[in-house]
């Protein structure tokens, strides 16, 4: 069957899941009618029931033409409203011949505007309510002027035949339901299919801005288009850099270049997650993330420097494994300063999480002052660290632009 609904459905129909849908609901049903109406042909012929003949015959062949022309491509509209016209007719003339409003057919009328309304559109089921409303007009204004209607069918024949008719009328109506519950259901399914492969490309799209953005931020701008930068007191700032990585890159092919800073930040991102900082960017060969933003942590400067030791380690350990292959390899240095700091997103266009103030800057200058493999902090993040990691004091170092300081390198956790 659907094979057969598929064969009179035109190749050049729209593709779209709810056109589909629509015309193996019209096939389905006209193929359901013309085989009633063969049906019905053949036990007329065998009673002797002329006006069976008549009314059903043509509609068989009427029902198969609109088929055949549907499939050619020929507008759907027009075909369905001469079909459902002519079934009206069709109908029509058989309640005539079966003793007009006596006749036990003549409810038959009410399924075609039915009928076009489930597979045809709104419109179309009005044009053929329409119909129907004027030919029952017609057959009472005939019944009152005194006509009587001729009744073809045997009166021993007739229990037969409207019980056949009837029990048709239960299977044309039936077959139809069936044929619009299958069409309902693979639009449900196809609706369903549509919805996962919806949620799949939203989650695609949450992950990829929260790749850029942390939660909160990202959530704020999806709920109301913007985000407001906010002011953050308490956080610890942790810088990194590749020592000498002019000298470096110069004797490394650009790809494996990429490939191993690449390589690297993807350590440092995993360290950075399980670790609970938020990574901020990268800009060339330097490593930038936060502890205690978006949201405040009261020992942000112990997570942002347990952060930065198991990064020299694991930076230490590929290092030795570049070394005994002979390759070329990176040793980091990192600084952390803790302090307040402002941070959110700028512009309208390609925008990005980003933090801005006195801190930010404190911990780049300590950055640059550390050494390969050395994390070096601030009296600021000493004083919030001190009583957790064995911290060697450095003495009071000059930093760029900001005078001198004092510095520490911790060593370890105790």
């Amino acid at each position: 069957m659907k094979q057969l609904i598929q064969y009179f459905i035109p190749k050049s129909l729209s593709g779209d899941e709810e056109v589909q849908r629509k015309a193996r609901l019209t096939v389905g049903t006209l193929l359901i009618i013309a085989v009633f109406n063969l049906n019905y042909s053949v036990f007329s012929y065998f009673i002797g029931y002329q006006g069976g003949l008549l009314s059903q015959i043509p509609l068989f062949l009427i029902s198969m033409l609109t088929l055949f022309l549907y499939r050619a491509g020929l507008h759907h509209f027009y075909l369905l409203f001469v079909y459902f016209v002519l079934c009206s007719v069709s109908i029509a003339v058989t309640v005539y011949y079966t003793g007009g409003f006596s006749s036990e057919l003549f409810a038959w009328l009410a399924t075609t505007p039915i009928v076009a309304l489930l597979v045809w559109s709104k419109k179309g089921s009005l044009l053929s309510l329409f119909v129907v409303v004027l030919i029952e007009v017609l057959f009472f204004i005939v019944a009152f002027d005194g006509y009587s209607f001729p009744n073809q069918i045997k009166p021993s024949l007739a229990p037969a035949f409207y019980l056949a008719c009837n029990l048709g009328l239960v299977f044309i109506l039936y077959g139809i339901g069936y044929v619009f519950e299958q069409a309902k259901d693979s639009a449900l399914q196809n609706l369903h299919a549509k919805n996962v492969e919806l949620a799949n490309e939203k989650k695609k799209s949450d992950d990829l801005l929260l790749n850029i953005l942390p939660q909160s931020v990202a959530d704020e701008l999806k709920s109301t288009g913007e985000s407001k930068a906010g002011v953050f007191e308490n956080v610890s700032v942790l810088f990194l850099d590749i020592a000498e990585f002019t000298v470096i890159s110069e004797n490394m092919h650009p790809q494996e270049l990429v490939n191993e800073l690449n390589h690297c930040f993807t350590l440092f991102d995993n360290i950075v997650t399980r670790n609970k900082m938020e990574k901020i960017k990268t800009v060339g060969d330097a490593y930038i993330a936060v502890s205690g933003l978006p949201d405040e942590h009261p020992n942000h400067a112990a997570i942002a420097v347990t952060t930065a030791l198991e990064m020299m380690k694991a930076m230490q350990d590929y290092a030795y494994e570049r070394q005994m292959k002979g390759k070329e390899f990176f040793l980091f240095r990192a600084g952390i300063h803790s302090g307040p700091l402002v941070a959110g997103i700028v512009g309208i266009k390609k925008f990005a999480y980003d933090i801005w103030g006195d801190t930010v800057n404190m911990a780049a200058r300590l950055e640059q002052n550390s050494m390969p493999g050395k994390v070096n902090i601030s009296s600021q993040t000493y004083d919030l660290i001190k009583d957790h990691f064995l911290v060697e004091h450095r003495g009071k170092l000059h930093a760029k632009n900001k005078g001198y300081m004092d510095m520490y390198f911790v060593n370890q956790a105790i």
